[in-house]
């Protein structure tokens, strides 16, 4: 199973046939990552440089060897942080809602793609022939894909990620194969 919000991304562009659709879900996993590795350093969340891309959920992939802390490299304790991100949605729903991290996103998102702030932006989007989470750099409101480097694991989750994405949307084309939203 997947979260839905990156095959619905598609989904909608798909039917839609609109040229600019972007889901957050990406975003708000790089701002829990930072906030984490902002804690687990000691650290501003403003110190720490690092993405989570792919999926938004299980198989989101962690660029822990892109990752930057006051500008160096780390070692990242990344079975703590794949802990804290996986224990962080049951938080979220025990305490019955989400505070500001989607509005958040979708504000920081909105900011970019209307051209009011240039800078980088984790969204689902069309991407290398896949639909997933991608670091997307905005100048002028304009996107461009700027995924971090990867090393051979990270990759491997990332191949692994955009399939799984692309079974669980060819699932549900499967459903109304001709794109009626009904």
């Amino acid at each position: 199973m997947t979260n839905p919000v990156d095959v619905m991304t598609r989904l909608f562009a798909d039917v839609s046939q609109a040229h600019r659709v972007y889901g957050v879900g990406s975003n708000l996993d790089s701002a829990r990552y930072r906030l984490t590795l902002a804690r687990l350093f000691g650290v501003p969340a403003s110190a720490v440089d690092g993405h989570v891309i792919g999926e938004h959920g299980d198989q989101a992939v962690i660029c822990a060897t892109a990752t930057r802390v006051g500008g160096l490299p780390l070692t990242i304790p990344l079975r703590e942080v794949r802990a804290e991100l996986a224990a962080r949605p049951a938080r979220i729903t025990a305490a019955g809602r989400a505070r500001f991290g989607p509005a958040a996103a979708v504000l920081s998102a909105l900011r970019a793609a209307l051209g009011l702030a240039d800078t980088v932006v984790e969204l689902c989007a069309q991407h290398g022939g896949a639909w997933h989470g991608v670091p997307l750099r905005f100048t002028g409101g304009a996107p461009t894909p700027c995924p971090p480097p990867l090393d051979r694991s990270e990759t491997r989750r990332l191949a692994a990620s955009a399939r799984k994405l692309a079974a669980a949307y060819q699932q549900i084309r499967s459903l109304h194969p001709s794109g009626d939203a009904q």
